[in-house]
């Protein structure tokens, strides 16, 4: 995956322990569905998710920078698609943060795995 940064909360549930809660949602919807627009994800969000067009366009525009997702253009509108699914994405940010750990603290993670 593209991109410097590693985000991780552990308060967070789910995919939103790696990422924000707004792009948790958006990668879980990319996850689910085979390609999204900025309108079709407000429209599986439904309204009540209070996400203005603007900020759904700018999050899955980030997450096309962290490479998680693709764009294309389809006349007027971005396309996106993930680029991997949730199960190697959710692997690969374990083996990071196990990685990480091992470098760190090496005596005391012995355990790990």
């Amino acid at each position: 995956m593209a991109g410097d940064s590693f985000y991780f909360d552990i308060r967070a549930e789910g995919t939103a322990i790696f990422l924000g809660p707004t792009e948790a949602r958006l990668m879980d919807l990319a996850w689910r569905q085979p390609s999204l627009t900025v309108k079709s994800a407000l429209a599986y969000l439904g309204p009540k998710s209070g996400l203005a067009y603007t900020t759904v366009m700018t999050v899955l525009n980030h997450l096309v920078d962290k490479g998680l997702l693709t764009r294309s253009r389809d006349g007027r509108n971005f396309v996106y698609q993930a680029v991997i699914n949730r199960s190697a994405f959710i692997r690969g940010r374990l083996a990071e943060i196990r990685t990480c750990l091992r470098k760190n603290f090496p005596s005391e993670s012995a355990e790990i795995d």
